[in-house]
């Protein structure tokens, strides 16, 4: 008789994705920079901070969810990562993006620039290292305990 095994990932991410969103919506800085970003009064500056918080709490979202007992044996699989970890990046990369274009569009605006904003493009190289290295050092630990074992 053959087992079923049941597909974690998409609980595992839903469960991760709402705990980046509620950490972004409670965050009082977070808060008031969103409110700046609105009435127009943002600065690039302040993006950078934003950047900084966002790409820390998209870190804490993670490394909460992604811990040994939520996962098969414990250890994080490229398939995990690819369905957890990417689209959280892609969010938060989304959010300073949207960040920065409305500031440098009000910005260009006050100048009377014509030019319209570039969005950058998600970095899919950089992300497939962040999680080539999680997946590795995920696999090493098992690797270097079972090696502890033996001596």
């Amino acid at each position: 008789m053959e087992t079923q095994k049941n597909d974690i990932v998409p609980e595992l991410y839903e469960r991760i994705h709402k705990d980046f969103r509620s950490r972004v919506a409670i965050n009082p800085w977070i808060r008031a920079f969103r409110k700046k970003l609105k009435a127009g009064t943002a600065t690039q500056k302040e993006a950078s901070h934003y950047a900084m918080l966002i790409g820390r709490t998209a870190g804490e979202a993670l490394a909460n969810g992604l811990t040994e007992d939520n996962l098969p044996d414990g250890k994080i699989y490229w398939n995990i990562a690819k369905r957890t970890i990417e689209p959280i990046l892609r969010e938060s990369t989304d959010m300073v993006n949207d960040a920065m274009v409305s500031i440098i569009d009000v910005t260009h605006k006050k100048k009377r620039i014509g030019i319209k904003p570039q969005r950058a493009e998600f970095n899919q190289d950089r992300c497939d290292a962040i999680m080539n290295k999680i997946v590795n050092l995920s696999l090493l630990e098992d690797d270097d305990e079972q090696e502890a074992g033996q001596n």
